[in-house]
């Protein structure tokens, strides 16, 4: 199952049972869920058409959290169901999560393990919180997504006539054209670096101070954000509050 469809069926059960307790969720699924008291982490099984998951007793109710969800990741989306996955076994162990090599789009970390990490962080860290934190909904940043959603859409055609144009000469219309286009650019990203001071003023968080404030990690957060571009969100207030100018110039 994608990620998308993934999540859209834990919505609908959200929904109807008025929680998003993983262990409540895990139940309606009829997941059993083991307590353990070992040095392992977690880990799914699936015995005679049951699924079980385990899941340490040890961990930090945050932590907890993140694992319930992410061993429910992995029943949901079908993970059990790929050979590789279980190395052609009925199990499926998590020794560690989210150490710091398990950045988002780290090649040491299988297609899985992703998929479950933003899966579970998707669950673990409440969309509201990041909404309100990274300014999503105030005026200033909605301006913002435009003004880079209609540069986006001018550098596409800026791209696409000079493509066209590889190996052949252009006419004067064309020069003209590219040159309109390249005005243009300079002046949306004009418009942007305006906002600079509004934006400075919205109280917009770094990833760093979401994580500190959501009581997580910077890589859970990461993969939060992604789960939330994956349902079409576009966070641009957590990029600028790192940088020095609220925008980088992007050269053609």
């Amino acid at each position: 199952m994608q990620l998308t469809e993934s999540f859209k069926k834990i919505d609908k059960i959200i929904k109807k049972i008025g929680s998003d307790n993983p262990e409540e969720v895990a139940a309606f699924l009829k997941y059993d869920i083991i307590m353990l008291s070992s040095s392992l982490i977690g880990y799914i099984t699936r015995i005679k058409n049951q699924i079980f998951i385990g899941i340490n007793t040890r961990l930090k109710p945050i932590e907890k959290r993140f694992d319930e969800w992410h061993e429910i990741g992995h029943g949901v989306l079908g993970h059990l169901n790929e050979s590789d996955f279980t190395q052609n076994s009925n199990y499926h162990l998590d020794l560690t999560l989210l150490e710091p090599s398990q950045q988002l789009n780290s090649k040491t970390i299988s297609k899985y393990e992703r998929e479950a990490n933003i899966f579970a962080a998707e669950y673990t860290i409440e969309t509201n919180k990041i909404l309100e934190m990274t300014g999503y909904n105030n005026s200033v940043m909605k301006q913002f997504r435009a003004l880079k959603a209609t540069q986006q859409q001018l550098r596409q055609e800026y791209e696409k006539l000079l493509f066209a144009l590889q190996g052949k000469e252009s006419s004067e219309t064309q020069k003209y054209k590219l040159i309109e286009y390249k005005k243009e650019l300079s002046k949306l990203d004009e418009k942007k670096q305006e906002l600079g001071d509004e934006i400075a003023q919205c109280g917009v968080l770094s990833i760093p101070e979401i994580a500190d404030r959501t009581n997580t990690s910077n890589i859970i957060v990461e993969y939060k954000l992604e789960a939330m571009r994956l349902r079409g969100y576009s966070i641009e207030g957590v990029e600028l509050a790192t940088y020095k100018k609220v925008f980088k110039q992007e050269a053609i």
